[in-house]
């Protein structure tokens, strides 16, 4: 059943004229870039609808990777990024201050998990995890970095060898970046440990601490450890609450770095403002973007305590990190975010989301886990739930038949994942939801077809 409000799609996709430009661009373009690629046009978006040049109206669910956190373009944060852009134009914020970087390196670390006190600038999150690793070695003198496994953190040079969440993201350089050792995500639906008696009370960490640490690397020789508190599109995990003082323990014990990526999971996708605030950890540096600039403008930052940041020989961010537009777009953000009901809708849409993400593994035996952290929901696929082999084919027909429906959803390397915009109505999360489910019954009978 549907109502007026629905998402509309009423021809093939791609639809004619969008079939024209999107031959343009592969013509034109990188061949790589075709990739993920959507199969259409978009000819405009507001709040969360996207409209496409054929006339098609879909519902935003991934909010561009999660870095447009109230729609498409809010006035306000649109305004202010004008406004700025009109008085200032481009400026290098290496070379010349302009009066809105102090006021948002300050907004920052009011709102930072206690204990940060310094502030650098970046362009996105690529660049501020790749200057946080740098950070990591250079404040301890030590080479290694511990990532984990379904992590991701980029796709450039550094920060694509930190991340691990496919092979083939980091093939062709993996082998040219050395210095990263990794080790599975506290994965509660995957991991392949237990607890064992007398260890740390979470499996993860005894592998690393028992096996890693003894079989392969000297703890004396790692900077620290980088971690997404919530994996993003490696599943929309969230480990279980034993890992966190077991890793903070662990850090402790041999003076490594803590670094949250929050560059996906920050300001308020979590349904807290850092992911880090679910589980109060206090970590030595966090890594910032996407959202940061309220989906308006890109910009990237990196919060660290002062003996994180206890040097000034290492050259950091680039030409545009903090130029003037983007600081102002970020401080009409954290405004978003402190005086409006933000995080209350967040946690709201995640008590919906784990309301109605059960029903669905109980009505699709192809559904082998659902999960819901804040505006991160999830959907995987299986062949068999017993042996949770995935079922990948399963996963990209339910993406393709939700996109038909109107809903647009990332279909990732693990999972089926939702990033709806943090304000998105309640109702109107539900009813995708059904439509997602509706999409799963229709792809579960043509498999079987």
């Amino acid at each position: 059943m549907t109502h007026a409000a629905d998402p509309q799609v009423s021809t093939e996709l791609p639809g004619p004229r969008s079939r024209a430009l999107l031959g343009r661009l592969e013509r034109t373009m990188y061949p790589g870039l075709r990739h993920g690629l959507a199969p259409f046009v978009m000819a405009r978006k507001h709040d969360h609808v996207v409209e496409d040049i054929d006339g098609n109206v879909f519902w935003d669910f991934v909010s561009a990777s999660a870095s447009v956190p109230f729609g498409a373009a809010p006035r306000s944060i649109t305004d202010a990024a004008v406004d700025a852009m009109r008085r200032y134009g481009l400026e290098d914020t290496h070379g010349i201050a302009n009066e809105l970087v102090a006021p948002l390196a300050e907004a920052l670390l009011q709102v930072a998990p206690a204990g940060l006190t310094r502030v650098d600038i970046a362009l996105n999150g690529t660049e501020a995890v790749e200057t946080a690793v740098r950070f990591m070695r250079r404040s301890t003198g030590r080479p290694i970095v511990i990532g984990f496994m379904g992590a991701y953190h980029g796709e450039a040079g550094t920060a694509g060898a930190a991340g691990a969440e496919a092979a083939e993201l980091s093939s062709g350089y993996r082998a040219l970046m050395p210095g990263f050792v990794h080790v599975p995500y506290p994965n509660p639906y995957r991991t392949p440990f237990r607890p064992r008696p007398g260890g740390t009370g979470d499996g993860t960490i005894d592998y690393l601490r028992d096996h890693v640490l003894f079989h392969e690397i000297d703890p004396r020789e790692v900077a620290g450890v980088l971690i997404e508190p919530v994996l993003g599109s490696g599943g929309c995990v969230a480990p279980p609450d034993p890992f966190w003082p077991a890793l903070v323990d662990l850090c402790g014990a041999h003076g490594w770095l803590l670094c949250a990526d929050e560059v996906k999971t920050g300001f308020g996708r979590s349904g807290t403002l850092f992911a880090v605030d679910r589980w109060d950890i206090r970590p030595d540096l966090i890594a910032l973007g996407k959202a940061m600039g309220g989906g308006v403008l890109p910009i990237g930052a990196v919060l660290g305590t002062e003996g994180a940041m206890a040097f000034d020989d290492l050259s950091t961010g680039s030409t545009w990190s903090w130029f003037p537009g983007a600081c102002a777009a970020a401080l009409e953000t954290l405004r978003w975010l402190r005086e409006e009901p933000v995080l209350e809708n967040v946690r709201a849409l995640e008590a919906m989301a784990l309301e109605e993400l059960p029903g669905m593994m109980k009505r699709h035996p192809s559904v082998g886990d659902v999960r819901a952290v804040g505006c991160f929901w999830a959907i995987e696929f299986v062949r068999d739930r017993e042996t949770k082999e995935r079922d990948l084919p399963m996963q990209e027909r339910v993406a393709r038949e939700a996109l038909a429906r109107g809903i647009i959803g990332d279909s990732s390397t693990t999972s089926y994942n939702l990033q709806p915009s943090l304000v998105t109505p309640i109702d109107v999360a539900r009813r995708a939801l059904t439509i997602v489910g509706e999409a799963i019954g229709a792809s579960e009978e043509a498999m079987r077809a």
